[in-house]
């Protein structure tokens, strides 16, 4: 009888010690969908990094999974060739996500590298369609605010109420950098959480 009694107790207290599972990944992709399809436009863009990211790689970027880089988030696509791919350093294209948090995106941007001036105005219309097609995926149109691009001036402008800026760099001779950024607004849509005892190192 005495034995049955402990075996009893020590079922009880295992019982009472046994923690709640864990979410798994389709679980918290699934809550983060969900989630998801309640956005629109720039807050759906820098609040869901996974789809974001996967949106830009349609352009062959190849970039990774939103992962810790020192002090804060980071996503970098490999370069893409945006004209005469022949040409000893053809343009390229470069896509980037960069936050503080694994939950959104802060910082979006394009960056177009002329290493091939002869081949610039072609680099440029395609970068710039490029963006505007990523964006069209949002059902954001930018309203001529990427004219710039083919003048290369450096502008900031509204694209649908979000501010954007043009940037260009010199670079050695000819050489120089086009880069259109989108910085996530203060007041945007609160982050996503992950679900209830999900890690950041769980993600996938």
């Amino acid at each position: 009888m005495r034995s049955v009694l402990v075996l009893v107790c020590a079922a009880v207290l295992a019982g009472c010690n046994t923690q709640p599972a864990e979410p798994t990944v389709l679980e918290n992709e699934a809550q983060i969908a969900a989630t998801a399809a309640t956005m629109r436009g720039w807050d759906r863009l820098f609040n869901v990094p996974t789809e974001t990211i996967g949106r830009a790689n349609q352009f062959g970027f190849r970039a990774p999974a939103y992962a810790a880089d020192g002090p804060t988030f980071l996503s970098e696509g490999a370069p893409i060739t945006l004209s005469q791919s022949d040409a000893a350093k053809p343009n390229t294209g470069i896509f980037e996500a960069a936050g503080t948090t694994s939950q959104a995106i802060e910082r979006v941007a394009f960056t177009l590298r002329i290493t091939d001036p002869a081949n610039a105005d072609t680099a440029k219309q395609r970068f710039t369609d490029m963006i505007k097609a990523f964006l069209s995926q949002y059902d954001l149109r930018d309203d001529e605010a990427l004219e710039p691009i083919a003048s290369e001036t450096a502008s900031d402008a509204a694209i649908a109420g979000q501010q954007s800026s043009i940037a260009i760099a010199p670079g050695d001779g000819d050489t120089r950098t086009i880069t259109v950024t989108f910085t996530r607004p203060a007041t945007i849509t609160p982050d996503i959480q992950p679900a209830q005892g999900q890690a950041d190192g769980n993600r996938a």
